[in-house]
């Protein structure tokens, strides 16, 4: 089959009319079950992106945006994706929501389709790292904004993120002042734009204090109160000097706290916490919990703005940071 698949070759395939296949793709006609899968089949095997075609269609816009993010139960998460579906409203279109939950063929499953369905662009949050794929969206001008994990290697794509290297940075400067030489680092994921970018920080911090970076100070806490709670028992088995601990969600703070508490230790006395997200009960938990946070809701409707900027100019691009704030109180030592 030549390089350049098209919409003859997907019929083809599948053993179907072109017209059949343009109704699949656009949603224009009810097609047998059977029959749409055989054809979605062929286009998720190729690859294949709609061309001349769609690009006529989409001249017609559907006021109607996708927005596809890695997880749901983190506040952070909520509270971007409420920032996102306000401004939407505001600006009269329809949302579709997609969870990937870290799993990264759903993800790619999920852009084909809703660049299928022609949507007028796509809001992501990526699952990894290497999101090379997006490249055969891209490369048509298909408008994309990657939202708070961003790889920028992939062209054409804007990016709207908080300041993740200064938030690692001012966290970990926050405890070192406080003492502390050995911090224990809990993370969610590796290998994308947030944790990489404050484990950066994180390291950046130590150096300016001379404070050689410790590799076993690194445990992940996959993101839930059971991974949070089982990093903080890993972490003091193999350091048992770690005096002060920098959770990167807010479900393994809680998590991170209860543990500390079964052990019989006293916060921040025994061992300092620092988290990331104010979540509600930070407050009230004893001792009250010190946070790092990000503006979920702002970057949320700077993300959708960016959208509509990028599908009316596909040529516009940006990456904007927000700022990290550090809300003080007693579970660091202050």
């Amino acid at each position: 089959m030549k390089n350049r698949i098209t919409m003859k070759d997907i019929a083809r395939e599948a053993g179907v009319s072109v017209a059949t296949v343009s109704h699949v793709i656009n949603g224009t006609k009810n097609i047998s079950k059977e029959t749409s899968e055989r054809v979605l089949k062929s286009i998720e095997k190729y690859n294949y992106v709609p061309d001349s075609s769609a690009k006529n269609l989409r001249k017609k816009k559907t006021k109607t945006a996708g927005l596809i993010v890695s997880s749901l139960p983190d506040n952070f998460v909520n509270d971007m994706i409420f920032g996102v579906e306000e401004r939407a409203r505001e600006m009269g279109y329809n949302l579709l929501l997609v969870n990937t939950k870290e799993d990264e063929k759903y993800e790619e499953e999920s852009i084909n389709l809703l660049h299928s369905n022609l949507v007028d662009g796509i809001i992501l949050s990526p699952t990894s790292g290497d999101i090379s794929y997006l490249n055969k969206y891209t490369n048509y001008k298909f408008p994309v904004v990657m939202v708070n994990r961003f790889d920028k290697k992939i062209k054409n794509i804007p990016i709207v993120s908080g300041d993740n290297y200064q938030l690692g940075f001012d966290a970990t400067t926050h405890l070192l002042r406080h003492g502390h030489k050995k911090i224990g680092f809990i993370y969610s994921v590796l290998n994308v734009s947030t944790t990489e970018e404050r484990l950066r920080g994180y390291k950046d911090a130590l150096k300016q204090f001379d404070i050689p970076f410790c590799e076993g100070c690194l445990e992940r806490g996959y993101g839930t109160v059971k991974g949070g709670a089982d990093a903080v028992a890993n972490l003091l088995s193999r350091e048992k000097d770690i005096t002060a601990l920098f959770t990167q969600t807010d479900l393994m703070t809680v998590g991170a706290i209860g543990k500390i508490k079964e052990m019989q230790l006293r916060i921040p006395d025994d061992l300092a916490i620092i988290g990331f997200g104010d979540f509600p009960s930070a407050v009230i938990i004893e001792p009250p919990v010190t946070n790092i946070i990000l503006p979920a809701r702002t970057i949320g409707r700077t993300a959708f703005d960016v959208l509509i900027n990028k599908i009316h100019n596909p040529d516009y691009m940006t990456h904007i940071q927000l700022p990290s704030s550090l809300i003080v109180r007693n579970s660091c030592g202050c």
